[in-house]
């Protein structure tokens, strides 16, 4: 269709400075003389084309309607594409390379300087939360299964260190609490899950499709959230003079309270899991447990199962 065309070629001219004739028809498969009509037809629809003559000539789409008509400033493009950059260095995903490559093809020539010194001033590798190569062809297993409507199984390893098989309708890739994680439909719990990619070994795409069901992550979040199910547990901890440095990068300073004797208090609400428990056995015997008293026994309990390893 004409109309599928124009668009194409107005994306296609906006990411480039120049394009000749012969390319575009050869690209779209159609005449040098409909590409020629084609751009009368996206000038007078209001896009500034601007023609070069001569062999190494073409056409082109003005730099200020390129930034002003899409509302996007230097800035905006700096932001997306230092996004884009770091999630690309986690997931190696050949597809945000491309766009990675389109989103700097936007900035107009003329600020291409600015724009690189912008660029050396804030760099965010994210390239370790990708894991090794193994946890990246998980990771791009799943995301298949969730681009195709495909069922997915696989073997998930659980909060209380249980092996299970597991079939899901994989509906979201999320990023949240610093980890990837999957957010499903639990064909064995007949309910909504998120699975930590991490935790996942053998997947299995499926040939079975399914039909997405009607709940998002974002309402599962706020309808599910631990805030709202109760499941945050309050914890105070004490932690050593020697730590402190370090526990006041973690914690708001409205939660930290600090003793006459340089001990550090600290208040905070977390879920509980196997995350928790080794965030504290993390910090060695730099830290105590002072509430809750069960959390405090499940702990010491951990620490002294650790220690019989070295007797």
């Amino acid at each position: 269709m004409k109309i599928d065309r124009l668009l194409s070629i107005i994306v296609y001219l906006l990411n480039r400075d120049l394009v000749s004739a012969k390319t575009l028809s050869e690209r779209f498969g159609v005449s040098v003389r409909t590409i020629q009509r084609d751009m009368e037809t996206i000038d007078l629809a209001g896009i500034p084309i601007f023609t070069v003559q001569g062999p190494n000539g073409g056409y082109g789409i003005m730099d200020t309607y390129k930034m002003d008509r899409r509302l996007v400033t230097v800035d905006d493009l700096y932001y997306i594409i230092t996004a884009l950059g770091s999630i690309g260095s986690s997931l190696e995903d050949r597809r945000l390379g491309d766009t990675l490559e389109k989103m700097k093809g936007l900035v107009p020539a003329g600020l291409k300087n600015p724009f690189r010194e912008k660029q050396e001033k804030l760099y965010v590798d994210f390239s370790m939360l990708g894991g090794g190569p193994e946890q990246r062809e998980i990771f791009k297993a799943v995301q298949n299964a969730v681009e195709t409507g495909r069922l997915l199984r696989f073997t998930y390893t659980n909060n209380r260190m249980e092996k299970i098989l597991r079939v899901v309708e994989p509906m979201t890739v999320v990023f949240k609490w610093r980890s990837w994680y999957l957010f499903a439909y639990c064909k064995n719990r007949k309910d909504y899950r998120i699975f930590r990619i991490s935790r996942m070994r053998d997947p299995e795409i499926l040939s079975d499709r399914f039909h997405r069901r009607p709940l998002t992550f974002e309402d599962f979040s706020r309808d599910f959230d631990p805030e709202k199910t109760g499941k945050f547990l309050e914890i105070k901890l004490k932690f050593s003079p020697e730590v402190v440095p370090l526990v006041e990068e973690f914690y708001n300073q409205e939660d930290l309270e600090k003793t006459d004797d340089g001990y550090l208090l600290a208040r905070t609400r977390m879920p509980e899991d196997g995350w928790l428990y080794g965030y504290i056995l993390s910090y060695g015997s730099y830290v105590e447990v002072l509430e809750p008293e069960r959390l405090r026994g499940i702990v010491k309990d951990i620490a002294r199962a650790t220690a019989r390893l070295y007797d």
